[in-house]
């Protein structure tokens, strides 16, 4: 059941009353240095420039909503606070046994969070890059000594105890019995329990003995659910990748430079060797935050040869996204062309890519840290179409076979030359192109430039790959820039289309317009391969080489009815990094189940038929927004893209809203074909709302973000 007032999933419809933070006021003023920040929550409702009191500018809203979204901010400040505490003191601390501790405890609080976020329905906010371990020391009336790890334990357990503190107040402010009630009373445990674990592992670090906390429960997780008479191979999964290769061919291609595979792997042995050199011990997260190239590959690759968690990072991410996947993951070590977005204290922590160049070429290459087959080996944060990226924790294993579906499915030999279009940081092209291009032994293409029409058109012309892989968006643009019809004379023999679903209509006209087979994927970030994959003739997406696909409902998959499918495949994921509910939602006894649903068709495939979010009730008739979208859509002149979302209108009843990108000097000519096309749709089924917008919302990725559509242009009323 979706919430009536901001359409995101409730957390259980049975709950009883509930409260929606998506209209809250965002807007503070510092009662001491008057800075005005807009934000959901901030830690300890503190000020991030100066520390001082914060105050809501725009308090007008209903006496008790306004009490309830008060409680709500308090209990997000305190789990956004602490964690940023925690991520600080591991980054300052020198002590491993105090980082690990710090790190794990971070987690935690981090658990929280999500589930504070999936009651109340807000995304998790963003913490000040100003943040400082001093703020935590305030909150939690202990003097700050950043330079005495025994005072770093008192903040904490003063922290948790303050934090169970409020969380008890609590309960007797909000009905008895209800959902809040019980959430408060659960937090309130949890951060007693936390309190009392940390007062114990601070007397064992007292008396110099070792902690209580070992093990990686994602890890601990993954074992639980291997066959009992299965035993964990020792391998690495960059090693495996470029392993078995003729020393002379190339591997990597960038520009005016190149790479063969002997170079590759030498290269990113000495790689390893910095990183061991400057204290990386396994388990250690290196953030690889660059542009596309050869420097990119051997740092990432050299991360995981050296037993390290390599984590691919937008060059180019917002301020605030970074702050918050650095207060995520508490980076040891940040590749990067520059520091100055990156805040204290893992300013600190960055390696610029020209001093790491010339490191490379003056270590000695070392040999690979050989680990069992589920030790983590790199993260790949999903794109965040339905909210806060998630951090999808992947382990050595996922190289044994990760190539087979390129191979076997696609066609891929050593012979080719892949470029994909996206960005590595995007587990689609770091899959599809270099993984499987890398065990393969093909050569893979490489382009720093942020990708468009003409970029990718030149690189195709310039670089002449065999393979090309895009996701449909950009495949549209280059149709309706006229770029396409030369792709083919260019040398590219096959496309492969992925990260969105694919328009049938789409497809078609490329066909037509390029002479060029198109295979239609779906995977996921979870999944890292394309599961599902469908070839020209094949009725619907077909299940992969190596997939094991079934239905989550199989009633409802029998009567042709949308359901979601379990994924289960050697190179699946460990699963998220501290968001339990999210786990358990998605991972099921090994197998990945995703939010997107499908019906079968009659060839044995499947049919892509939206997200959960994409299956609405109008009038209380089921409407699959994604079949609209193609069906007003396909073959509109001057229509460049569209996407349907449903609104409350003046009377607070669901309807559907349509927006859509025409070209210049197009828009009235499109929204009068529109709005004929949807006078033949059932009555349910008509758009309300027709909205033209200079571009369709989307990830850096190039999904469609649908959430954000309905704050593009609210409805009068």
């Amino acid at each position: 059941m979706l919430c009536p007032k901001c359409h995101r999933p409730l957390v259980d419809e049975d709950d009883g009353p509930y409260i929606c933070c998506a209209d809250a006021p965002m807007q503070w003023q510092c009662g001491a240095c008057g800075k005005v920040s807009e934000g959901f929550a901030f830690p300890y409702g503190r000020c991030p420039q100066c520390g001082g009191e914060l105050a809501l500018r725009t308090p007008e809203v209903a006496h008790a909503h306004a009490e309830s979204l008060t409680a709500v901010r308090m209990a997000f400040e305190i789990e956004l606070g602490g964690r940023a505490f925690y991520q600080r003191a591991a980054a300052d601390s020198s002590d491993e046994t105090l980082r690990a501790l710090f790190g794990r405890f971070a987690v935690m609080e981090g658990e929280h969070m999500e589930t504070l976020s999936r009651r109340y329905h807000v995304e998790p906010p963003d913490v000040s890059d100003n943040f400082r371990v001093e703020l935590a020391a305030i909150f939690a009336d202990v003097e700050s000594r950043p330079q005495d790890p025994a005072n770093l334990f008192r903040i904490a357990i003063a922290l948790e105890k303050r934090a169970a503190d409020f969380f008890i107040s609590r309960v007797t402010k909000v009905t008895p019995g209800s959902a809040e009630a019980l959430l408060y009373k659960e937090l309130a445990a949890e951060e007693r329990e936390h309190a009392a674990i940390l007062a114990t592992e601070y007397a064992r670090w007292q008396e110099g003995k070792a902690g209580l906390f070992s093990g990686d429960s994602l890890v601990d997780a993954a074992r639980a659910t291997r066959d009992p008479g299965g035993a964990l191979q020792a391998l690495n999964g960059a090693a495996v990748l470029l392993e078995g290769h003729e020393p002379g061919r190339i591997a990597l291609v960038c520009g005016d430079q190149q790479i063969s595979y002997a170079e590759l792997r030498d290269r990113v042995a000495r790689a390893a060797a910095v990183w061991r050199a400057r204290g990386l011990v396994p388990g250690d997260r290196v953030a690889i935050k660059l542009c596309d190239g050869i420097d990119w590959v051997v740092a990432f690759l050299g991360t995981i040869w050296a037993g390290g968690v390599a984590v691919a990072v937008n060059p180019h991410i917002p301020a605030p996204e970074w702050r918050y996947i650095l207060d995520e993951a508490g980076f040891n070590v940040i590749v990067a062309e520059n520091a100055d977005d990156t805040p204290e204290p893992w300013k600190q922590r960055v390696i610029l890519v020209e001093e790491g160049r010339r490191a490379v070429a003056a270590a000695e290459p070392i040999p690979p840290r050989l680990v069992d087959e589920d030790t983590p080996a790199f993260w790949v944060h999903s794109s965040g179409t339905s909210g806060k990226p998630k951090a999808v924790v992947h382990a050595h294993r996922f190289a044994r076979d990760i190539e087979r579906i390129s191979r076997e499915r696609v066609g891929i030999t050593q012979e080719d030359r892949l470029f994909a279009s996206s960005r590595l940081f995007f587990s689609y092209p770091q899959t599809n192109s270099l993984y499987a291009g890398l065990k393969i032994g093909a050569t893979v293409i490489l382009d720093p430039r942020w990708p468009t029409a003409e970029t990718v058109a030149e690189t195709v012309a310039a670089m002449r790959p065999t393979v090309l892989f895009c996701v449909p968006s950009l495949y549209r643009n280059l149709l309706h820039s006229g770029l396409a019809p030369k792709l083919a004379a260019d040398g590219v023999r096959l496309c492969v289309s992925a990260g969105e679903p694919l328009p049938a209509s789409l497809r078609a006209a490329w066909r037509e317009a390029t002479g060029i087979g198109m295979v239609d994927g779906y995977g996921a970030s979870e999944t890292l391969v394309l599961v599902l994959t469908a070839l020209d003739g094949d009725d619907g997406l077909q299940p992969s080489p190596g997939v094991e696909v079934q239905a989550v409902d199989p009633a409802s998959a029998a009567a042709g009815i949308p359901t979601r499918l379990c994924f289960r495949v050697g190179c699946v994921s460990l699963g998220y990094l501290d968001r339990p509910a999210a786990q358990a939602d998605s991972f099921r006894d090994g197998a990945f189940c995703p939010a997107d649903l499908f019906v079968p068709t009659d060839g044995g495939g499947w049919r892509f038929a939206g997200r959960e979010d994409s299956l609405v009730k109008i009038k209380g008739r089921w409407v699959n927004l994604v079949e609209l979208e193609e069906r007003l859509a396909a073959g509109t002149p001057g229509l460049i893209e569209a996407a349907a979302v449903i609104l409350p209108d003046e009377d607070g009843v669901d309807a559907i809203a349509f927006f859509f990108v025409a070209r210049t000097g197009d828009a009235e000519a499109v929204e009068a074909a529109l709005r004929e096309r949807a006078q033949a749709q059932q009555h349910y089924q008509r758009p309300k709302w027709l909205h033209a917008v200079d571009a369709l919302p989307r990830t850096a990725t190039g999904k469609l973000l649908r959430r954000k559509l309905s704050e593009l242009i609210r409805p009068a009323g």
